[in-house]
């Protein structure tokens, strides 16, 4: 019933949720390949890729630079509100990473890493905070830095004007305003390829050369204006999108700059236990919200996940003991969305549903359900089983505004993977397991010993690097391969 009430929303020309104004919502897609992974629903996955595929032909992508516009003020995904935040970005890094775990579309590897170079080219601050957006406008005018009339183009590219024309949807009366185009794609490379005679790789060559002049033409141009604001809750959805983009990837880079973000976000936003919202020319302010510690707390984990470092998992749940001990509200067992310790409100709200960004209250029951297991903690689980059992009747007949409440509902539908690892290759056996879709797994690893709760009492056997895989706290035979750990993941799921 959660699918079918979800479904029904679905918008099956372009993809996305209802009609215009579209925004991406990358949570309901995440809920979406969820529930085909567990479903084997191909209904589901085939909606993911239909929107993801028109979300990157569009002109909410941009085509030349990389990263995504706000929303699209119509139903083809076309026209953008050319406003990038950053809260967008780093949630689609993730979506779009994690859906090439299951599809292995080059299409959307392309997006993640164009995403990233447009991030660290436009919105990276010196010390490693990122900030928060850049405006629509330039010069008074939406789009002006992104569109370009026909015979701009023609000056710009040259004699393969005519194919990139093809190739970008360009027309002398313009697609926008004022006759000029928001580039924008309706083809694969590999449809395109075969209609005008071209092998993929010289395709491939073509493209990077044209986006290289597009960009350099841009470069002359009047930029929009930056908000240099640098946001606690928004830059841990970036840290998360790094931190996935280099679990499914293995790019050096995206791991360094999560590094550096998340080092930047330690020295500089963290007070004592507890954190600022704000950061801002040298300056921390704004006691922090809810979802900047959950969201931060998210990030930490999955960052620890691709580094096996365990002072990230160590913050995760400092800041999670804060949160228990002055955001939480034990008579309906729900977070305030205010510090209890901050200004003295009159009604101290809660955030429930989920919107372009994930309600935190949604994102503190994940938290606490994965490190109940990391940690060792029952009463983290029992708090957030208590969590789920206030939405699930609201999440059944509104699934598209609590999708990651859905999202929480399908770790526990069975039990969460465990996937522990020991020894002087336990980077790269999990690095490993990045070929294979396991969105409810948690990665634990050392090389040599840990006090962990999930890796005490593990060694590697015989010096060899040994898996452990456990499920509610039983454990299969320790072995020392990867496929022998897929194949007791498969036969667990099978249950």
């Amino acid at each position: 019933m959660l699918y079918h009430n979800f479904s029904l929303r679905f918008e099956k020309e372009r993809g996305g949720m209802g009609q215009a104004p579209k925004f991406p919502m990358p949570v309901n897609y995440l809920f979406l390949l969820r529930y085909y992974q567990y479903a084997n629903q191909t209904a589901a996955l085939e909606h993911v890729n239909l929107t993801l595929r028109e979300m990157a032909f569009g002109g909410i992508y941009d085509q030349a630079g990389g990263g995504f516009a706000r929303y699209s003020v119509d139903n083809e995904w076309l026209v953008p509100h050319f406003e990038k935040m950053l809260y967008d970005n780093g949630q689609l890094i993730s979506l779009y990473a994690e859906a090439y775990q299951i599809t292995k579309n080059s299409l959307y590897k392309e997006v993640v890493y164009e995403t990233i170079s447009f991030v660290e080219r436009e919105l990276i601050s010196p010390e490693g905070g990122f900030f928060s957006s850049l405006d629509a406008d330039s010069e008074g005018e939406e789009g002006k830095f992104y569109v370009f009339t026909k015979e701009e183009l023609q000056e710009i590219i040259g004699a393969e004007e005519p194919l990139f024309s093809t190739y970008y949807n360009v027309h002398a009366e313009g697609n926008w305003e004022h006759n000029q185009n928001i580039l924008h794609r309706r083809q694969t490379d590999e449809a395109f390829a075969a209609e005008h005679q071209l092998e993929i790789p010289i395709l491939k060559e073509l493209v990077k050369g044209w986006k290289a002049k597009v960009m350099r033409a841009r470069s002359q141009r009047v930029r929009p204006g930056l908000d240099d604001k640098i946001l606690t809750a928004w830059n841990a959805l970036m840290l998360k999108g790094l931190a996935d983009a280099y679990y499914v990837f293995q790019e050096e880079k995206f791991r360094e700059l999560a590094l550096k973000n998340a080092n930047f976000l330690r020295q500089r936003v963290k007070n004592g236990p507890k954190l600022f919202r704000n950061y801002k020319n040298g300056k921390a302010s704004i006691n922090a919200f809810l979802e900047d510690y959950a969201l931060l707390i998210q990030a930490f984990i999955r960052l620890y996940e691709i580094t096996f470092d365990e002072n990230w998992l160590n913050e995760a749940h400092q800041l999670t003991k804060y949160t228990l001990g002055n955001f939480f509200d034990e008579n309906e067992n729900l977070f305030f969305y205010t510090d209890k310790e901050g200004e003295k409100l009159i009604a101290r709200k809660k955030e429930i549903l989920d919107n372009v960004i994930p309600a935190s209250n949604s994102v503190m029951a994940s938290n606490l359900h994965f490190l109940s297991l990391y940690f060792d903690q029952p009463k983290y689980f029992e708090i957030s089983e208590a969590m789920l059992s206030q939405i699930k009747q609201l999440l059944v007949k509104q699934p598209s505004h609590l999708a990651n409440w859905a999202n929480v509902y399908y770790a526990k539908l069975k039990p969460t993977a465990e996937i522990a690892i020991v020894g002087p290759e336990a980077q790269s056996f999990r690095n490993s397991f990045a070929d294979f879709y396991f969105p409810n797994a948690i990665f634990a690893g050392t090389e040599i010993e840990s006090d962990l709760p999930l890796l005490s009492d593990r060694i590697a056997i015989g010096e060899e690097t040994t898996i452990y895989v456990c499920f509610n706290k039983t454990c299969q035979l320790p072995v020392h391969t990867v496929t022998e750990a897929l194949e007791q993941l498969d036969k667990i799921n099978e249950v």
